[in-house]
C-alpha cells in the first residue's frame, strides 16, 4: 500500500460521512462503518471519521463494558481492567471533537469518577481541540479538567448558575490548556467574574472571547493580545478603569447596562479597534448629550473605525433620542462602512448632519438611523437628506432611515441624475410618515431600482395605520414601476439608435 492511501481514504471517507454536519446522517454513517470492516487499509481512516466528533461520551463507555442500568443511566457494574482501558485509549485519541450536552442526566456520577481514573497520564481525550461542556450539573464541573488538554484549542461553557465548585474549575483552566484559542461563556455573571478573569488572564493566544464581566486584569491582558479577532464582554461595576485595547483586527463588542453607565466606564479608555459594537439592556431614561463625543476622544485615530452600532438587546418603551448636536461627532469617524443606530429616534437628526455625514464617510455601505422604531414623533430629515447619502456614499448596499418621505414643493426636484444608486437591495423607512403614495414610488423607483422591497414598520398602533397601508401601497407599485421605466428607457434607446442610423445612410 501506498503511504499517501490513509490520507486519500479518510478525504473520500469524510465525504461520504461529515462529522460536523449539524444533522446526523445515519445512512453515511454505516457506509463508512462498512468500510472501516473492508480492509486493513481502510480499517484506521475510518475509525478516524466516526470518531472524530462525538455528542455525549455514551460511545466511550459502552465499547468498553459500559451499559445503562434500569434508570437507563449508563454505568460500568464491573471494574475497568487493562484491555478496557486500551480500548478507551485506542478510541479516545480519535476524538477530535467533544460536546457534553445539557441533557447529560443519563450518566451517572459514578461513571464519571470512574473514567477520570484513566491510568495513562493527561487528559483523557489526548487530541481532543474542541469541547463544549453545555451541562450545567454541579457534580460534573470538577471532572471538567480531565478533558482539557495541550491540544484544546476551543472551549465553550454554558453554565445556568454558578458555586464555588463550578469557579473552582474554571480559575483553573489555563495550565491545562495554555494553547487556547477561543473561549465562549456567553451565560457569565458577576459572581464568575473572578475566575474567569483568572483563567484569561493565563492564556496569551486567544483568538476569540466571549465572555460576561471581566476585571480590569483581565480585559488589560485581552486587549494587549495581537492574536485577537472577536473580543465580547460586559461591564458592571468597574467605575472608570484605564484600559487600552490595541488589537487593531479585534471586532469589540461590548454589553452595556445603559448608555450612561457605558458613558462613566469609557472615561479612561482607549480603543484601536476597527470594529465596535455597543448592546444596551435598558435605558435609565439619560442619554449623555456628550456620549458619541466621548466615543471619539477614545480613539487615538477615529478614522481608523470601520463598523459601529449601538443597539438595544430589550424591547421596553423608553426611547434613546437623539438630535443632531449629539450625533454630529460622528463624522470624525471618516472611514465607517457599517453604522447601525437603528433602535434609536433619529427624529430630531436634519438634513444638514446626513449631508454631512454622507461627505465625510463616502465608504458607507450600511447605513441605519431610527429604522426599527415605530416612533410618533415626526422626522426632521426629508427625501434631501436621502438624497444626499445616495449621491455621496455610491458604495451603499443597505440603508434604513427614519425620515419625513412628503414633498413640500415638485417632487421631481429629488430626482437628481448623480443620485441613482444601483447598489441598494435592502431599503428600509421604519414608521416614517408618508401623504402621497404614487409620487414617493416614482421618486424610489428612480433612485433605487435594484432594491427587493420598501421594509417598514408593521403591525403598530392605530396611529400608524394609515401609514402602513401607504407603504404596503408603495410595495405594491414599486416593481411595477421600475419594469416600466426600464422598458421605457430601452425603447427609448431603440428609437434612438434608429434614428441615429437613418441619418447615417442618409
Amino acid at each position: 500500500m501506498h503511504h499517501w492511501i490513509p490520507d486519500v481514504a479518510q478525504l473520500i471517507f469524510e465525504f461520504v460521512y461529515d462529522p460536523i454536519r449539524t444533522e446526523e446522517d445515519c445512512e453515511g454513517r454505516a457506509t463508512v462503518v462498512g468500510l472501516a470492516r473492508t480492509c486493513r487499509a481502510f480499517k484506521d481512516p475510518a475509525l478516524d471519521v466516526l470518531w472524530a466528533q462525538l455528542h455525549s461520551l455514551d460511545a466511550l463507555v459502552l465499547c468498553s463494558g459500559g451499559k445503562r442500568d434500569s434508570n437507563n443511566k449508563l454505568i460500568w457494574d464491573r471494574p475497568l481492567y487493562d484491555a478496557d482501558w486500551r480500548i478507551l485509549a485506542q478510541y479516545g485519541k480519535r476524538v477530535r471533537t467533544l460536546t457534553i450536552s445539557p441533557q447529560s442526566n443519563t450518566w451517572d456520577i459514578s461513571t464519571m469518577q470512574l473514567l477520570s481514573c484513566f491510568p495513562v497520564p493527561g487528559p483523557i481525550l489526548p487530541n481532543l481541540t474542541k469541547l463544549n461542556w453545555l451541562s450545567d450539573r454541579e457534580d460534573f464541573f470538577p471532572f471538567l479538567r480531565r478533558f482539557c488538554g495541550p491540544s484544546l484549542t476551543a472551549l465553550s461553557l454554558s453554565p445556568i448558575s454558578w458555586s464555588v465548585r463550578k469557579c473552582a474549575a474554571v480559575a483553573s483552566l489555563a495550565p491545562s490548556c495554555p494553547l487556547l484559542k477561543e473561549f465562549t461563556c456567553i451565560n457569565a455573571e458577576d459572581s464568575s467574574m473572578q475566575a474567569i478573569s483568572e483563567a484569561v488572564v493565563g492564556w496569551n493566544r486567544l483568538q476569540l472571547l466571549q465572555v460576561g464581566p471581566l476585571d480590569e486584569q483581565a480585559l488589560t491582558h485581552a486587549g494587549s493580545l495581537q492574536t485577537l479577532q472577536d473580543l465580547h464582554f460586559s461591564i458592571s461595576d468597574l467605575g472608570s478603569p484605564v484600559l487600552e485595547f490595541c488589537s487593531p483586527r479585534a471586532a469589540i463588542q461590548i454589553t452595556i447596562p445603559s448608555p450612561s453607565s457605558f458613558y462613566a466606564f469609557f472615561q479612561n479608555v482607549h480603543f484601536s479597534t476597527q470594529r465596535l459594537h455597543l448592546f444596551c439592556e435598558r435605558y435609565d431614561g439619560m442619554f449623555p448629550e456628550l456620549f458619541f463625543s466621548r466615543l471619539k476622544a477614545c480613539f487615538r485615530n477615529p478614522g481608523e473605525l470601520l463598523e459601529l452600532g449601538l443597539v438595544k438587546t430589550m424591547h421596553h418603551n423608553r426611547s434613546i433620542i437623539l438630535n443632531s448636536i449629539m450625533l454630529r461627532p460622528l463624522v470624525s469617524f471618516k472611514g465607517l462602512n457599517y453604522l447601525n443606530l437603528a433602535d434609536l429616534c433619529t427624529s430630531n437628526i436634519d438634513d444638514a448632519v446626513l449631508e454631512e455625514m454622507a461627505v465625510s464617510c463616502p465608504n458607507l455601505h450600511d447605513l441605519y438611523l431610527g429604522d426599527k422604531g415605530r416612533w410618533l414623533i415626526a422626522p426632521l430629515a426629508t427625501f434631501d437628506g436621502v438624497v444626499s447619502l445616495l449621491k455621496h456614499c455610491h458604495q451603499l448596499s443597505s440603508l434604513g432611515i427614519f425620515f419625513s418621505a412628503t414633498f413640500k414643493g415638485d417632487f421631481t426636484d429629488v430626482l437628481q441624475a448623480d443620485a441613482i444608486n444601483l447598489n441598494i437591495r435592502n431599503f428600509s423607512v421604519g414608521a416614517s410618515p408618508i401623504s402621497d403614495p404614487m409620487s414617493v414610488t416614482v421618486v424610489l423607483s428612480s433612485l433605487i431600482p435594484n432594491a427587493i422591497c420598501i421594509n417598514h414598520c408593521a403591525q403598530g398602533s392605530a396611529e400608524l395605520r394609515d401609514m402602513e397601508e401607504k407603504w404596503d401601497t408603495v410595495n405594491t407599485w414599486f416593481k411595477p414601476f421600475v419594469s416600466a421605466r426600464k422598458h421605457s428607457w430601452e425603447q427609448g434607446w431603440f428609437e434612438g439608435k434608429m434614428v441615429v442610423e437613418k441619418s447615417a445612410i442618409a
